[in-house]
């Protein structure tokens, strides 16, 4: 069994502590095949002060294991009660761009890197809007853009369409 402890960055006063076990058992039909069981729990209570149960994680992969750990976690800390909340100082910047200016070629990729510090509640992109000006347009390029990061650091990216040239004889 092993112990570790969940801040939320708008509470970093309030830490609340997990256990998590990994454990195995064989089944007689499957010839002393391992099967792994994860198991993370707190005593911290829910909202309402009743316990909040444990999760378990049946036939674990290795392949999965973080993404499984942190939906379980996720879950769980939507339970709790992390009041009182500081106000988040700062709204999300942008970190870098590229490119920038005048005079940038038609085809070139754009590239931005948003960023919010700790603590923070993090970048919600749902009411994001990018629009790209031809010098006398604005176009909506919103769903064209790939979106990679986390609420804390996100990457956008996008790459103009294949354009198409015609030539004449």
């Amino acid at each position: 069994m092993a112990e570790f402890y969940v801040t939320n960055s708008l509470n970093y006063n309030k830490s609340v502590k997990f256990n998590i076990t990994l454990r195995y058992f064989v089944l007689v039909e499957s010839r002393g095949d391992h099967k792994w069981v994860l198991e993370i729990g707190t005593t911290y209570p829910d909202l309402n002060g009743y316990p909040i149960p444990a999760k378990k994680i049946y036939l674990v992969s290795l392949d999965t294991l973080d993404d499984e750990i942190e939906h379980a976690v996720a879950e769980m800390c939507a339970l709790i009660d992390w009041s009182p909340a500081l106000k988040d100082p700062k709204a999300p910047y942008v970190d870098y761009r590229s490119p920038s200016g005048d005079g940038v070629n038609i085809a070139s990729n754009i590239y931005i890197r948003l960023k919010d510090d700790l603590p923070s509640a993090g970048i919600d992109l749902s009411d994001i809007k990018i629009t790209l000006n031809n010098g006398t347009v604005d176009f909506d390029i919103t769903p064209e853009f790939s979106i990679e990061g986390d609420p804390y650091e996100y990457v956008l990216k996008w790459t103009p369409p294949m354009l198409v040239y015609d030539t004449y004889d």
